[in-house]
């Protein structure tokens, strides 16, 4: 087993951080059964880097992840889009709207249709991490995951499709060895707490400005994103990792120190690291929990980290 350090993502950031869980993600999948499973840990300390543990050279990691993005895993989940009279529509038409907030009934039509699919379960992951058809906005709308950052003519899964169309090797070797430069003019999902400019406090309406973005990290976020389930609670939708209201709003995650796999990864995250003790996260391999705080406009669209800080 090779146990690579991922120079590129720091689990202080929560994009690299769903970046690294996304990679172990698509990595888990592609590996035949019979193969050990690869897994994920973050060195413990001030850098916090991820090491990927597993039999894949860096040419293979590359191959599999464009292969991945190349294939129809998670495709379903992706391809999500309605219109304004609110039925379902094709991404590729003309007016088709690509993004989280469909009518609670093309939500609830959505969710079934990929719970159905059974061979796919990131489909199935994916779109319980998006929204749910109970809790729905001031317009009516479904009311997306917390981590929806996106507003105005900035579409979720209309960009995240074109990081998917476009991704290159080059692309990972930034993400996963860095430095993250981040002048790609492919979209950026601002999950980057490293970002100098705060999109979601300027006065200007962001979404004609064009800023750079570390391409393949954001896309192997997105696939991270599947890891954080949302639910209905209530009239409150409530995201796996988020607490708050949606204009104040706190994202708490832990790095550990064992090699994980995904299936324990997942576990992981379901607790409540913050609200244990020392004892407690030494017992679970936990070494930090880190949090940010989400930033919104006014009108409660665009959105943005906060620098991380440790709980």
């Amino acid at each position: 087993m090779n146990d690579l350090p991922l120079t590129g993502l720091d689990g202080q950031n929560p994009l690299a951080f769903l970046a690294a869980l996304g990679l172990l993600r698509v990595l888990d999948e592609s590996i035949p059964a019979e193969r050990p499973r690869p897994r994920l840990y973050f060195d413990e300390g001030g850098a916090t880097t991820a090491h990927l543990v597993s039999e894949l050279t860096v040419g293979e990691l590359y191959e599999l992840i464009l292969k991945d993005a190349a294939g129809p895993r998670g495709e379903a989940a992706l391809s999500l889009a309605y219109n304004k009279e609110g039925t379902r529509a094709d991404a590729r038409s003309e007016g088709a709207i690509a993004d989280l907030k469909p009518p609670p009934s093309v939500a609830r039509a959505f969710l079934l249709e990929l719970a159905a699919r059974g061979v796919d379960r990131r489909d199935a992951d994916l779109g319980a991490a998006f929204f749910s058809e109970l809790i729905t906005d001031h317009n009516g709308n479904t009311k997306p995951t917390a981590l929806h950052f996106t507003a105005g003519q900035q579409k979720f899964l209309e960009m995240v499709s074109e990081l998917r169309r476009n991704l290159q090797q080059a692309h990972l070797e930034e993400a996963l060895f860095g430095p993250w430069r981040g002048e790609d003019p492919l979209p950026s999902l601002s999950w980057d707490s490293t970002v100098a400019r705060q999109y979601a406090l300027r006065a200007v309406n962001p979404s004609s400005e064009k800023r750079g973005s570390v391409a393949g990290a954001n896309w192997l976020a997105v696939i991270g994103l599947s890891y954080f389930e949302v639910n209905a609670r209530g009239d409150r939708l409530v995201t796996a990792g988020v607490e708050g209201g949606w204009k104040s709003s706190v994202f708490r995650w832990p790095v550990w120190t064992p090699p994980c796999t995904r299936r324990e990864i997942s576990g992981l995250l379901r607790g409540a690291a913050h609200q244990l003790r020392a004892p407690q996260r030494a017992a679970l391999g936990i070494s930090q929990v880190f949090e940010c705080a989400i930033t919104r406009s006014d009108q409660g669209g665009y959105g943005g980290f906060s620098p991380a800080a440790p709980v």
